[in-house]
């Protein structure tokens, strides 16, 4: 897989640095309409997948483990995040 050394690095990134990464993302957002937002942001990502190689399954695997904890609770970072979409959007 052409993608292999990144998901191996992908599966280590920095639970703050991709919390910050994703509020950039919906920061440029969320002047859509969700309908736009969610669109843009799959094909965003499965475009990303693409060029860099990665399976898509793989990389939401490694997007929903990052977000949980080990006892299956949303990390804080990304719960501040959540906490900022239902009041924002």
């Amino acid at each position: 897989m052409k993608g292999s050394h990144l998901y191996e690095r992908m599966v280590n990134v920095p639970r703050v640095d991709t919390a910050a990464a994703t509020f950039h993302v919906l920061h440029n957002a969320q002047d859509f309409p969700a309908p736009v937002q969610l669109t843009a942001s799959a094909i965003f990502f499965t475009l990303l997948c693409e060029r860099h190689g990665v399976a898509v399954q793989d990389a939401m695997t490694v997007a929903k483990n990052l977000i949980n904890t080990h006892d299956g609770t949303l990390a804080t970072e990304f719960e501040a995040i959540r906490l900022y979409l239902k009041e924002e959007q």
